[in-house]
């Protein structure tokens, strides 16, 4: 389960518009939440829940440097969905249709809030691309809510692959809840996980995982007890060691 910082703002703010009466009934034709099953995937392995490898991994075959991918696959989603209602704006700065109906999308990932109520519920995270049916955005993420509405993700995150919803204004545009039905659809993008070596972080190797070239996140990996660095990935496992001879440089071999 991942998390969403919302500082409370999201939470408050539907908590005042549902006090008011103001905020719609969520709709009844809405597809239904994922099971844990479906959402289910390997905690130990980042992103295993929402994307799933295509074909065989591309494996960095000489010492790496800084900047240097060292592992790289095509992926595609777990699930996807397509708009069968155009969604449109709720909040004032985000009127008319955001995303037309028809637009394909995908399961991006299941967060909780935290507010001043305590912990929220989870809530699933999809993302549509509503420039491919016609609409002005190339995409848009939508965290759903039990209510009517949800709230637009911010636009400067990747939007191919999310680790947490988190925006630093702490406030929110929301649109109507969006109505689609699961089905396999066709993402017209290229789907590349990428894992580059980021340099070293005292000893710890950093790695930052891209999705569509843009980076998603940088972290250092820990050394396992057996002294050696791995990287699980949804293609595959691979371990880090530093270059002979040259430090500043990462070999990379799969993990047995």
């Amino acid at each position: 389960m991942k998390s969403v910082f919302l500082g409370g703002a999201m939470a408050l703010a539907l908590l005042g518009l549902s006090a008011c009466g103001s905020v719609p009934a969520a709709p009844l034709n809405a597809a239904p939440t994922l099971t844990p099953e479906q959402r289910a995937g390997d905690a130990s392995v980042q992103f295993s829940g929402v994307i799933t490898a295509v074909g065989p991994a591309t494996i960095a075959s000489q010492p790496v440097d800084k900047g240097g991918t060292l592992i790289k696959s095509a992926y595609r989603y777990r699930h996807t969905a397509e708009l069968v209602e155009d969604v449109v704006g709720f909040s004032i700065t985000v009127p008319g249709v955001q995303a037309p109906k028809g637009a394909p999308g995908y399961y991006a990932g299941t967060f909780r809030s935290f507010s001043q109520r305590g912990v929220g519920e989870p809530s699933e995270l999809w993302c549509f691309l509503p420039k491919v049916v016609g609409g002005k955005r190339d995409n848009i993420c939508l965290l759903r809510s039990d209510t009517g509405v949800a709230a637009i993700a911010p636009t400067r995150m990747n939007p191919w692959l999310w680790t947490q919803f988190s925006p630093a204004s702490g406030t929110f545009d929301y649109t109507h809840a969006p109505v689609f039905e699961l089905r396999p659809v066709e993402i017209p993008a290229e789907l590349q996980l990428e894992y580059r070596f980021a340099g070293w972080q005292g000893d710890k190797p950093r790695i930052a995982a891209f999705a569509g070239g843009r980076e998603v996140q940088t972290t250092a990996l820990s050394r396992q007890a057996d002294g050696r660095f791995v990287l699980k990935t949804v293609a595959g496992v691979v371990s880090l060691s530093a270059a002979p001879g040259n430090p500043d440089q990462v070999v990379v071999v799969v993990a047995p």
